[in-house]
């Protein structure tokens, strides 16, 4: 009964939206877009060689990069609706160990993952923008 009430209370004050899956979705997309750029480019210039000219791996890194900013901008959004539905007198403290406060804080947590995701995924695509041959 009282973990009912629990699931009640958070059902009640912020919706359902914020778990471990959202939490972790971000460096997921992130981690994915790393292995394919690298791969893709290390089996490139293993091909065709150092000297090889980078220009037809650059827009598969480049469409990568648009996919992976893309889900990761979906989740953004997605997260910053149940934030703004956990907000109560924009508190940011966390100091009763209660649903709503674990719910606020994975919320919070979850959308700082967001943007460190968001820039990790630009800084794997920036070599590939300057360099023009795999050496």
């Amino acid at each position: 009964m009282r973990g009912n009430r629990a699931h009640n209370e958070i059902e009640r004050e912020t919706g359902s939206g914020t778990d471990l899956w959202s939490v972790i979705i971000a460096p997921g997309i992130w981690a994915v877009h790393f292995l394919v750029c690298y791969v893709a480019a290390a089996i490139f210039c293993e091909k065709f060689g150092r000297d090889a000219d980078l220009g037809g791996i650059r827009l598969t890194v480049i469409g990568a990069t648009l996919i992976a900013l893309l889900g990761i901008g979906w989740s953004t959004i997605r997260l910053w609706r149940v934030r703004g539905r956990s907000l109560t007198d924009d508190d940011f403290e966390y100091e009763h160990n209660t649903p709503e406060e674990r719910h606020r804080f994975l919320s919070h947590v979850a959308l700082m993952l967001c943007v460190l995701s968001a820039v990790a995924v630009l800084y794997v695509t920036i070599p590939m923008l300057y360099l023009t041959t795999c050496r």
